[in-house]
């Protein structure tokens, strides 16, 4: 398998001289929403393992994931910014911009990585024991965060990895390898959780060693191919726009804008989440089930919307604007279609919920019931301004996209999820509510932008 993904990074790199067909976006799209998809089956697949231990031991775990989530999501972040950056270069075919790309996402990642280590490390102790609702759920947290702060490194690597390889329009590469990490995460985090064929019965702390191995072998596997298959563009001599320092500064520049709207939407949603630790057991655990199957939900439609970013940015590193329209407006049909097959799919997701976990208390499912109207709507307009974000950030005006995320979500989502959780005590389904109400007040300044097409005129030279 690592033969055939390790071959020909450009495979899904249209000619220069037509814009990408549906198919071509189709293929560099499929095995991003699959990878994202065994991402997040990651998730899912710790939550159903752990219910078994009760609903306070699901409660930390959910208190747990919006600590973890903040040095995840902004890895995921940067490494976003250093995917378009990558594909610009390529379109471009500047491999000087391609290796100043890959190793300045490395290193941002990295030091990212450490600051995360110490933010458990050092604060994690009291903010836990503040937000949850017993000491029980505190230290059952803390273990699985103590654990589980080791893996950052190993994303920090393999998402690096992962960005270069969807970049270079070879995305089937990371999508083998969560093949491969799925798996030995769901085995081992089962045996450890439960002290089954002679290992400990470590608990919720068994799941982060689960999930610590697997990413580590996933990290293995991209070297390997990166090694066997495409070491000599990376490895070159010579960096782009002279000394290390100076690119580094220059790629932060230009990843910022980008990573900036994720590590705003992780930041934002983690604050929530500790907010909505302070509802009742059953209401947030019900939060804690259905986040992963709504981001589950949402990748094939973010996955699409990525391949259309990483293929403009192919294509305005080109200078091919002519075909940049009609390209476009064929994406942004498709988004449609697969927003309302979303919509649909959480029908379904509500119906299941009774049988996938069954231990769940009856309280609990009638709060999962609430939730179906807002999880009907949401993907809807979340489609469109999600395209609409990837569009303005694969063109050069990421720091426009991040002013709508970062002044939707904290000036209006957080300061609401405080008020409706801490001050009115609301029920879960206005609380969820704000996070509809989100996407409504985006959708405006997203599409007008994008409309204008100023948004084209602000790609960087990567030859400069």
């Amino acid at each position: 398998m690592a033969d055939k993904a390790c071959c020909a990074v450009s495979r899904c790199t249209p000619p220069a001289s037509t814009a990408p067909t549906l198919s071509t976006t189709w293929a560099l799209a499929w095995p991003l929403a699959l990878n994202a998809l065994l991402l997040q089956a990651v998730l899912i697949v710790d939550t159903v393992l752990v219910t078994p231990l009760g609903e306070q031991a699901l409660a930390a775990m959910g208190l747990a994931a919006s600590l973890a989530s903040l040095v995840i999501g902004s890895l995921f972040a940067f490494s976003n910014g250093t995917q378009l950056i990558v594909a610009q270069a390529v379109g471009a075919g500047h491999a000087a911009a391609i290796k100043s790309g890959f190793w300045s996402g490395l290193l941002i990642n990295l030091l990212v990585a450490g600051l995360g280590i110490c933010l458990i490390q050092f604060a994690a102790f009291d903010l836990l024991h503040r937000l949850a609702e017993s000491a029980d759920i505190a230290d059952q947290a803390l273990r699985y965060l103590s654990i589980f702060c080791f893996v950052f490194l190993g994303v920090a690597l393999s998402q690096n990895l992962t960005a270069y390889f969807n970049a270079s329009g070879n995305s089937r590469v990371p999508f083998y390898s969560n093949l491969i990490e799925l798996p030995i995460n769901t085995l081992l985090s089962f045996l450890l959780i439960h002290g089954q064929a002679g290992l400990p019965a470590m608990g919720l702390a068994g799941a982060a060693v689960g999930t610590l191995v697997a990413v580590l072998v996933r990290s293995l596997f991209l070297l390997t191919c990166l090694y066997t298959g495409a070491q000599g563009e990376i490895l070159r001599g010579g960096w782009q726009r002279g000394r290390v320092l100076h690119q580094l500064r220059l790629h932060f520049a230009q990843a910022w804008p980008i990573a900036g709207s994720f590590i705003s939407m992780t930041l934002s949603l983690s604050v929530c989440m500790l907010l909505y630790s302070r509802l009742g057991v059953n209401q947030f655990a019900a939060l804690t089930l259905i986040f992963p199957w709504v981001r589950v939900g949402g990748q094939l439609v973010t996955s699409w919307a990525q391949a259309t970013g990483i293929l403009v940015g192919q294509i305005l590193g080109r200078g091919q604007l002519d075909v940049l329209d009609e390209f476009v407006g064929r994406a942004w049909r498709v988004s449609f279609c697969l927003g309302t097959l979303v919509a649909a799919s959480f029908v379904l997701m509500c119906y299941s919920f009774q049988w996938i976990y069954p231990d769940l208390q009856t309280e609990t499912l009638g709060y999962l019931w609430q939730l179906l109207p807002l999880l009907l709507l949401l993907p809807l307009l979340r489609t469109s301004n999600t395209l609409c974000g990837n569009l303005l950030r694969a063109g050069g005006d990421a720091a426009y996209s991040m002013k709508i995320h970062m002044g939707s979500q904290w000036l209006m989502t957080v300061p609401l999820t405080v008020l409706f959780v801490v001050t009115l005590d609301l029920s879960v389904f206005w609380i969820y509510s704000v996070i509809l109400l989100e996407e409504v007040v985006k959708a405006f300044p997203f599409h007008q932008r994008v409309y204008s097409g100023r948004w084209r005129r602000r790609i960087h030279d990567v030859s400069a």
